[in-house]
């Protein structure tokens, strides 16, 4: 089985992360694309095969899509994905952990994965 990790399920399970470790509401596209990137090798490690699908036509896709969980931000002149202002981190779970594999859930909360995002 290969599993597809799309932009959406990447951006809302690192906000999540995030904000169990801090305030953060804001994260980068380099701080998403390096914790994916973690993710995904915490899963090939595990003999589980997963692909990111990262472009500007999925990010697109991501605003138009879960435009009330998330905005495109630009801060300190780095662009990247912030969690709209009347969401939690409950909202989050609830819309975007129900489906997961248990496989691709373990990823995302790994610690080794998390340590990417809080410095």
């Amino acid at each position: 089985m290969c599993f597809y990790i799309g932009i959406e399920d990447l951006a809302a399970n690192a906000l999540i992360e995030t904000l169990r470790k801090s305030e953060r509401r804001f994260l980068t596209y380099n701080e998403i694309e390096n914790y994916g990137s973690k993710v995904i090798g915490i899963l090939n490690d595990k003999g589980e095969k997963a692909v990111l699908i990262l472009s500007r036509e999925s990010t697109n896709e991501l605003f138009r899509n879960y435009s009330e969980y998330f905005e495109e931000k630009n801060e300190n002149g780095i662009k990247g994905i912030a969690l709209r202002k009347d969401k939690e981190i409950n909202d989050l779970i609830e819309q975007f952990r129900g489906y997961l594999s248990l496989d691709v859930l373990r990823a995302f909360i790994n610690e080794e994965s998390v340590r990417v995002l809080v410095h």
